[in-house]
């Protein structure tokens, strides 16, 4: 029996703090060695001359740079990621009815809405640092109608699609937590 647990031990990215999700893990995992660095040991260990490794690791360190340098002036089209079924759906209003309705919102709604969904209960005990601090910019950006990060697009779309009477299901290991710190949908304290 192989008893394995996968990290990110800088969580999903630069928005993620790993330790205000699963802060026990990261106690431990912020005392381990990374695996790189054990390998890397490992293959000195073996005989392998460190001047080889630090090659290997420059020439991908390039690698990557170059394709992050290209990906700032590649274009794409659109249609080459559509496909025939999406196709068929948006042209075809006739046999989807409902499924296309119109459900955007005007402003006057998106901020009433948006008040009701970035305000954290008064009472009941304190929140993480970070959770009013997410909430606060949340609040931010509904009052002065500018800078709404996608978390918070997130959650507007959501909540106006329950406010008209539609159905929201999200499923998935993450929906209440958020994959991302800046997605959280349910606080607790």
């Amino acid at each position: 029996m192989i008893d394995l647990i996968g990290y990110r031990k800088f969580g999903h990215n630069e928005l993620d703090q790993p330790s205000f999700t699963q802060p026990l893990m990261y106690k431990v995992v912020n005392k381990m060695t990374p695996v790189r660095d054990i390998y890397r040991a490992q293959l000195i260990q073996e005989g392998i001359p460190e001047e080889k490794l630090k090659a290997i690791e420059v020439a991908a360190n390039l690698k990557m740079e170059e394709a992050y340098v290209k990906s700032k002036t590649l274009k794409f089209n659109k249609e080459d990621w559509g496909s025939d079924h999406w196709t068929a759906i948006k042209a075809n209003k006739d046999k989807y009815g409902d499924f296309l309705n119109d459900t955007g919102v005007n402003i006057d709604k998106l901020t009433e809405i948006g008040h009701k969904i970035t305000k954290l209960p008064e009472e009941g005990g304190k929140f993480h640092p970070q959770i009013v601090k997410i909430f606060q910019a949340r609040q931010k950006s509904i009052e002065e109608k500018k800078g709404v990060d996608w978390g918070t697009a997130e959650a507007l779309a959501f909540a106006t699609l329950i406010d008209q009477g539609y159905h929201v299901r999200l499923s998935g290991q993450d929906v209440e937590r958020g994959t991302f710190s800046h997605r959280h949908a349910h606080v607790f304290y």
